[in-house]
């Protein structure tokens, strides 16, 4: 064992420890009157402690060592019952066998193996510095040990390398504990600014773990604090005048200087969320003034920029959306223009195309739903209009006729049709009235040939003969014995160029 301040303990040669206290004593060298006086003072004041502290359990293991046979009646000399009272309270010399000597001394040695181990463990982690007084008492009860491992009293010396081991081990179970409160201490004076204390801290920490990173961390925040709380002063002072970019510079080089330090990380996270908080305000308020002059791209792109400053807030969300009710509502607005133009030109297939696309934006927008069905109806009309205007000789049958009326009919409960639709309207009905009156066509033939004309009846032969025909398209068929029939088909209106035909068989088979 060996303290700075306490009486080294020198290597053992166990032989050494062997030999007769007698001869050890005869081979030291003559100690001055001085030393012989301190020796004796810690010789009684050891005495004193041993008695106190030990002799329990001295009287407990010879107890043990009795109950063990350990002596024998023979190796004991037993008092005379005669005896005076004060040689009666002597206690018993015990005598122990060579195996029962070499078993103790076998313990002694293993338990001061581990007080050498302790003891250099907590050396190395700087136990002088932390508990200076706990350790060199633990060292002078390793120093009784070892005197009385020398004078061969091993029990003693087991009882006594014991008591050193239960105190290093107390010290050894406070390592962990004192290196965390030396860094909490340290961490508090970095935080008060007290560069001195923070440094005694961390380097006592250091002390106990060499390779500790908070401690090696704190010592260099600790030669940094100064310069580091100057820098917060002034950026608080740029930040108290509303000069968060520049503040913001100033906190930068806070962090860079010491980036564990709190109150850095701190300030420049409040200046930046103060600037993006700027930012974001400028950013709706651009949006909504682009929003205001129909803008809507460069709103859309201010809301969405907000949007990335603050993404939990609902400001930007609610521009965004009051963008799309605006392009939605002047879509709207567009298309039905577009499609009251179309109305007004009564191009009512494209009108319809207009409402269509409205009710896919708007499906519930009742102007748009009326709008559709109106414009569908007119198309309906004008298409079945022109159809039958373009097929007139079709209004001769009576089937045809009827729907063309039954149309007319509709396109009178129309408020407001159109101008096309009136006209095609007055131009069909006319187109019935002619389909009614005949007209007068001369079929010629040589009185030979048998005329007939589908779907008006047969006529026998003849030369010349005037029939009045609605309006449509005929088939004549001519037949002669012994001669090739003869078919002409032919269309009755109204302004025919030729309303002569000649019909007879003259081509013989």
């Amino acid at each position: 064992m060996h303290d700075k301040d306490a009486t080294p303990i020198e290597a053992i040669d166990f032989e050494t420890l062997q030999q007769p206290v007698q001869q050890r004593e005869e081979s030291s060298p003559f100690l001055n009157n001085k030393s012989a006086l301190w020796l004796v003072f810690i010789f009684l004041l050891l005495c004193g402690l041993i008695v106190f502290m030990f002799l329990p359990n001295y009287v407990a293991e010879k107890q043990s060592l009795e109950s063990n046979d350990v002596v024998t009646p023979n190796t004991i000399d037993t008092l005379p019952i005669e005896a005076p009272a004060q040689e009666i309270l002597q206690e018993p010399i015990i005598v122990l066998s060579p195996e029962e000597i070499s078993a103790f001394k076998l313990q002694a040695e293993e338990l001061l193996l581990q007080v050498i181990e302790k003891q250099k463990l907590l050396e190395s982690k700087a136990v002088n510095q932390w508990a200076e007084q706990e350790f060199s008492l633990a060292l002078i009860l390793g120093s009784d040990g070892d005197e009385y491992f020398r004078k061969q009293d091993y029990p003693q010396a087991i009882t006594s390398y014991r008591d050193a081991v239960t105190a290093l081990t107390a010290l050894e179970e406070l390592i962990a504990p004192t290196l965390a409160t030396q860094l909490q201490k340290g961490e508090l004076a970095l935080i008060q600014s007290e560069k001195d204390t923070a440094i005694f801290h961390f380097e006592l920490a250091k002390s106990i773990e060499p390779d500790n990173k908070q401690a090696l961390n704190g010592l260099l925040r600790a030669n940094t604090i100064n310069e580091l709380y100057a820098l917060l002063e002034q950026g608080g002072k740029l930040e108290a005048a509303n000069k968060f970019s520049e503040a913001q510079d100033i906190y930068k080089q806070a962090t860079q200087l010491d980036p564990l330090s709190t109150e850095a990380k701190s300030a420049l996270n409040r200046v930046t969320n103060r600037i993006a908080e700027i930012e974001f305000s400028h950013l709706i308020n651009k949006g909504y003034a682009s929003l205001k002059i129909r803008q809507y791209g460069d709103a859309r792109n201010a809301f969405a920029a907000a949007q990335k400053l603050f993404p939990n807030s609902k400001k930007p969300k609610q521009g965004i959306t009051s963008v799309n009710q605006a392009m939605h509502k002047e879509k709207l607005s567009a298309l039905m223009a577009e499609a009251q133009h179309f109305e007004n030109s009564e191009d009512w297939g494209n009108a319809v195309e207009s409402y269509q696309q409205i009710l896919a934006l708007s499906p519930n927008l009742s102007s748009a739903q009326q709008g559709l069905k109106n414009t569908q109806q007119r198309q309906d009309i004008l298409i079945k209009l022109n159809r039958h205007i373009n097929n007139k000789l079709r209004l001769s049958t009576d089937k045809v006729a009827m729907e063309a009326k039954q149309l007319i009919s509709t396109i009178a409960t129309l408020d407001n049709p159109g101008k096309n639709i009136q006209q095609g309207a007055n131009t069909l009905e006319d187109l019935i009235l002619l389909a009614k009156q005949p007209v007068s066509i001369t079929i010629q033939s040589d009185n030979l040939t048998d005329i007939v004309i589908f779907k008006v009846g047969k006529f026998g032969t003849f030369e010349q003969k005037k029939l009045d025909l609605k309006i449509g398209k005929y088939t004549v068929v001519g037949s002669r014995q012994g001669y090739r029939d003869v078919r002409k088909n032919f269309t009755v209106t109204t302004n025919m160029s030729n309303k002569v035909i000649l019909v007879r068989c003259d081509e013989p088979i």
